[in-house]
């Protein structure tokens, strides 16, 4: 291709990928307006999120089959498609019923799209800039999550809910017509195998959905003390065990065990799992706090944390000739001491801080985002034969998939948790016999049970603050204990690494 034919190929494939990454957290702040417009409950309303996650996590495992019998163009094309139809679905639904249908089958066709849009950046651009482009497209992976609440807000309170569905209409039209114009693909004969892992896949389906579920309503339902999530978990593991002992014995399994074998490649799929699972606890905190606490609407609560994506979308060429240059380890440092400044500095927090304070935290976040993607896929692939790398990129973004909703839900439910515990610690010491208390509560004798509301308002924001400074706390001696991984994550050789990231 030309130069200008590539970057028009990078703007298509990285136009395709923001939609979907997009569509995980566009509706989040939509809820309430959706379960209004389509008259059921909030909590009901959540089963919009949980069902796109679904779908998109099933579909991602078989995603090397479905390229080795269609096409990695032609598939991509086809998803892109039917993504762009289930879009106006949603934005069209009647009832919810038909929505959560919709959704999911978004979340399907969705699947494969993500690790295609990688792959045919990979393929299709000389091996000199491969890393700057890789690192261009982990930018926009890793920005759009954060414009989702943001972009999702505004439309919902200014137009009507169902635009945060159409709006991928014409940007996904958009992107079909650059990849379709600029890309083209030799059409290899497919494989005439069948798919035979029939078992694995219904498996791994009761496995997804079960651990979704779980996920998303544990907090509602109380985790284990309802016997709803306690059925939930038991099928999640029961499924899981079957799925991992059917697997290790199938002759054509649908998730390779082989793989995990690599030191490169499991270290990579932790690192990934735990990293991933914080990423997306700190984006759903942080909005969450300011939206419930501080008074901030959700346009204001996207404002606040847009700074995250600055570092990733102007210095995304320079990281990608750093990894070039020094591998995949170095930057994970530097990304895993990034990320735990941020969360150390976040820590620090309090109910007086301005708009100010808040940027300049998530952009230390942002920088350590810079080295985040791209060294991990690299380490991931790098010890991994050309013809299995189909498989091995829909385990890695399979298990992506997966630790974004388990960080959502048990940094979600720690944060809740942590509110309770520190408004009971706070309201103990708040009694007749506590002077600024009664001197509070006798300035307002006439007004005593105003007085009272306003002094528990006080408990709970301070509360949540304490809970919040608790969460990122954590976060920052975990990504600490990341660095202890990296030793065992290292390649077969340095040559090795290099050739990989020349030739996958």
């Amino acid at each position: 291709m030309s130069p200008f034919h590539h970057i028009l190929s990078l703007i298509g494939l990285s136009l395709a990928t923001f939609l979907i990454v997009l569509d995980y957290t566009v509706a989040n702040v939509s809820i309430p307006y959706i379960a209004g417009g389509l008259s059921v409950s909030t909590d009901q309303g959540t089963y919009v999120i949980t069902s796109f996650a679904v779908g998109n996590a099933i579909a991602l495992p078989i995603s090397g089959w479905l390229t080795k019998k269609i096409g990695d163009l032609r598939l991509l094309l086809t998803s892109l498609a039917l993504f762009i139809f289930c879009s106006f679905l949603c934005g069209s639904a009647f009832s919810f019923p038909w929505l959560i249908i919709s959704r999911f089958l978004q979340g399907i066709v969705a699947g494969p799209l993500i690790p295609l849009s990688q792959s045919l950046l990979i393929a299709t651009n000389p091996p000199e800039k491969k890393n700057q482009v890789l690192a261009f497209w982990s930018a926009v992976v890793v920005a759009a999550p954060v414009l989702g609440p943001f972009l999702g807000g505004w439309i919902s309170f200014n137009y009507a809910w169902p635009w945060i569905f159409y709006i991928n209409v014409p940007f996904g039209l958009l992107a079909l017509l650059l990849i379709g114009y600029t890309i083209h693909r030799p059409r290899n004969s497919s494989d005439k195998e069948p798919f035979t892992d029939w078992m694995g896949f219904t498996l791994l389906i009761f496995f997804v959905t079960s651990l979704q579920v779980a996920l998303d309503k544990g907090e509602q339902f109380d985790w284990l003390g309802s016997p709803f999530i306690r059925l939930l978990a038991i099928l999640c593991v029961v499924s899981f065990t079957y799925l991992f002992v059917l697997e290790k014995f199938h002759s054509k399994p649908l998730i390779s065990f082989q793989f995990f074998s690599i030191p490169s490649f499991t270290s990579s799929l932790l690192l990934m799992g735990i990293m991933y699972a914080m990423y997306f606890g700190s984006v759903v905190l942080i909005p969450l706090w300011l939206q419930t606490s501080m008074g901030y609407d959700a346009i204001w609560a996207g404002i606040a944390v847009a700074p995250i994506g600055l570092a990733p979308l102007f210095f995304s060429s320079f990281v990608g000739r750093f990894v070039g240059r020094c591998g995949a380890i170095k930057p994970l440092i530097l990304c895993f001491l990034f990320f735990a400044l941020s969360c150390f500095y976040t820590a620090f927090f309090n109910t007086d801080i301005n708009l100010t304070i808040v940027w300049i935290s998530r952009f230390l976040l942002g920088c350590g985002l810079m080295f985040f993607i791209t060294p991990l896929f690299i380490l991931s692939v790098q010890d991994i034969e050309e013809h299995l790398l189909p498989s091995a990129t829909g385990i890695f973004h399979f298990v992506r998939a997966l630790s974004g909703g388990i960080g959502t839900s048990l940094f979600t439910t720690l944060w809740i948790r942590r509110t309770i515990f520190h408004h009971e610690r706070l309201s103990s010491a708040l009694t007749t016999t506590n002077p600024l208390a009664q001197e509070f509560l006798e300035q307002c004798d006439s007004h005593r049970q105003e007085s009272l509301a306003l002094m528990n308002t006080l408990v709970d924001k301070q509360a949540a603050m304490l809970s919040l400074n608790d969460c990122f706390y954590c976060m920052g001696w975990i990504f600490l204990l990341l660095l202890l991984i990296l030793p065992f994550a290292r390649g077969k050789t340095r040559s090795r690494e290099i050739t990989i990231q020349k030739n996958v």
